[in-house]
């Protein structure tokens, strides 16, 4: 019996991961999401007469799928976008999600006054956070602005945290409701609802270093790849068990790692660690929009045996969808209001900074004290960040169709139908308020999702410049190389048997032949002395420290935009393996 259930779980895996494939490789060729075709080939295949029904417990889906896919996403997030906008991805994630969740749970306790306005909130907080897989997927494939695509993944990376915790407060003031000693103050709902926000973040951040730090220490490409397959589930545990949100933590030790290894993580590991998460978000990712999809049927048959009417808990559902539609576009004017206003603020304060920087000029031109020096640097550091800061405000300013694509691109996914069967289930709504669930997700999906293309369109909105990317990755190229070109002239001067001159000038050229193959770069033959080779390695070694080191600093400068720096950084970790390639080791770290 249980050999035959394994074979059963085996061929349902393999059938699974053969239609992902199929479907996505279609929808690559038709220019549709995969997730959209995916969500409507599992409609079709759960309404076929006969189909098995497939079951996964929601609970597996938050506390097993969740955190690696969210970890997979934060990797990818540049710490300076994230930052600079932080306050348009917390009205978005947060104010918006917990205003939607009230409202939506007073449209349905005054629709269904049986559910209870705790557990109508619950039902909210399950369907306000949009699924921002397929908006980015489609962004970036539109070339829609780097600014919204950074919005719509912040957003969907700390929205899924805010509703959880959210739905985890109502659905507890629910069990307690009917008791008179288990009444929750609303001091204990904001009171928890802070830790588990502010306990997460210091989980995050702890687990996020130490990963870095272990990873910095190994060598072996399957250990490290072990390791950062970890990171995600420790995070999310350890934040759980003292009681915080392990959505944040997982979300903040992603956002941790993915700055923090360049530099310190080898390019070989990161490369690696890359392609794995790339497969497993792929595969999994996708799945879950196929699961979703098949469970439609499952859904609606539950709402007829419980006797109560399809069309009417759709039309709720439907009702629930235009409300959550509506609330979106009404926090647009706000969501563009708030960037005017920060960046005429950041505007004025460098205008001031800068006058203060100067009278601090005047005042300390010939000072000898150090620790006056040092100071001066590090003002002169942030007033020139918040500079880039201010030049990024004003070259990334959105305007109304910016901000109606946002509006549009709140698509509702896979957490919206996991996290509605948590609630409890002996209530007789709950096949309604899953059923209202599934019909949120699904028409946001389908609706907005097949839309946002020819809405992008018809607004015109203006698109991603690749030639301004390359000519940014052009002068950031040229710095690093002057960066590494005189770390490799000064590693040369330090040498105790000096290069030939031949191979010096080879040396010295090679930054401006970056892109040329190994044995190029080289220019060496089989007869060259051992020790100058040695010397060779010492010397590009010395440069792509300083290189790094430029690069880093570039980062925290800002002055470059996520996609360029990302690019410079490829270009060192191809150089970084072609350097271990020669020697078969790694004698700088």
């Amino acid at each position: 019996m249980e050999q035959h259930l394994a074979e059963q779980v085996t061929i349902i895996a393999v059938l699974g991961i053969v239609i992902v494939g199929a479907v996505s490789a279609v929808a690559g060729r038709i220019g549709v999401a995969a997730p959209l075709l995916l969500t409507v080939v599992g409609i079709g295949l759960g309404f076929v007469p006969g189909a098995s029904e497939i079951i996964v417990d929601p609970e597996i889906i938050l506390t097993v799928v969740l955190p690696p896919l969210l970890y997979a996403a934060a990797l990818q997030v540049p710490i300076v976008d994230f930052r600079r906008n932080l306050r348009v991805i917390a009205l978005l994630a947060v104010v918006l999600v917990i205003v939607s969740a009230v409202l939506v749970g007073g449209l349905v306790v005054w629709i269904w006054p049986a559910v209870g306005l705790a557990l109508a909130i619950a039902l909210g907080a399950v369907v306000a956070p949009p699924d921002a897989v397929a908006a980015t997927s489609l962004g970036k494939r539109l070339g829609l602005p780097p600014r919204i695509v950074t919005i719509l993944e912040g957003e969907g990376l700390v929205n899924d945290a805010t509703a959880l915790v959210l739905l985890s407060t109502a659905v507890g003031i629910a069990a307690n409701a009917g008791d008179p000693d288990g009444a929750v103050e609303l001091g204990d709902v904001v009171g928890a609802f802070a830790w588990a926000v502010v306990g997460a973040i210091l989980v995050g951040l702890v687990v996020g270093w130490l990963a870095v730090v272990v990873r910095a220490r190994i060598h072996d490409l399957v250990l490290d790849t072990t390791l950062s397959i970890v990171v995600p589930f420790v995070a999310f545990l350890a934040a759980e068990q003292i009681g915080a949100s392990g959505v944040v933590g997982v979300v903040v030790a992603g956002i941790v790692v993915g700055n923090a290894s360049p530099g310190r993580v080898g390019a070989r590991e990161r490369q690696s660690e890359r392609t794995s998460w790339r497969t497993f978000t792929m595969v999994i990712e996708h799945a879950v929009f196929l699961y979703m999809g098949l469970r439609l049927r499952p859904v609606v048959d539950a709402v007829e045996s419980a006797e109560q009417s399809l069309w009417q808990v759709v039309g709720v559902g439907l009702l629930v969808t235009l409300l959550l539609v509506l609330l979106r576009f009404a926090a647009m004017p706000l969501l563009l209001w708030s960037i005017r206003f920060r960046a005429r603020r950041l505007e004025r304060l460098q205008r001031r900074s800068t006058q203060r920087m100067q009278q601090a000029d005047d005042r300390f031109a010939d000072t000898s004290d150090r620790r006056i020096s040092g100071r001066l640097e590090q003002f002169r550091r942030r007033l020139e960040q918040r500079e880039h800061d201010v030049t990024a405000e004003r070259d990334q300013a959105l305007g109304w169709r910016d901000g109606t694509v946002l509006g549009w691109a709140g698509m509702r996914g896979v957490v919206t139908v996991a996290a509605v069967q948590t609630l409890p289930h002996e209530h007789p709504y709950y096949a309604a308020l899953v059923l209202v669930a599934f019909v949120v997700a699904i028409v946001t999906l389908l609706s907005q999702g097949l839309t946002l293309p020819m809405l992008v369109r018809a607004l015109r909105l203006q698109r991603d410049s690749t030639v301004e990317e390359r000519t940014e990755l052009l002068e950031l190229t040229r710095r690093v190389a002057e960066a590494g070109s005189t770390a490799m002239s000064a590693e040369m001067a330090a040498l105790a048997a000096p290069l030939s001159d031949d191979m010096r000038d080879e040396i010295l050229q090679m930054p401006a032949r970056r892109v040329e193959r190994a044995s190029r770069m080289l220019g060496i033959g089989e007869d060259v002395d051992e020790e100058q080779t040695r010397a060779f390695v010492a010397v590009r070694r010395a440069q792509l420290v300083a290189e790094r080191a430029a690069l880093k600093a570039e980062r925290q400068r800002g002055a470059f935009s996520s996609e360029t720096l990302a690019a410079m950084q490829r270009q060192l970790d191809v150089f970084e393996i072609q350097l271990d390639a020669m020697t078969g080791d790694d004698p700088g770290r």
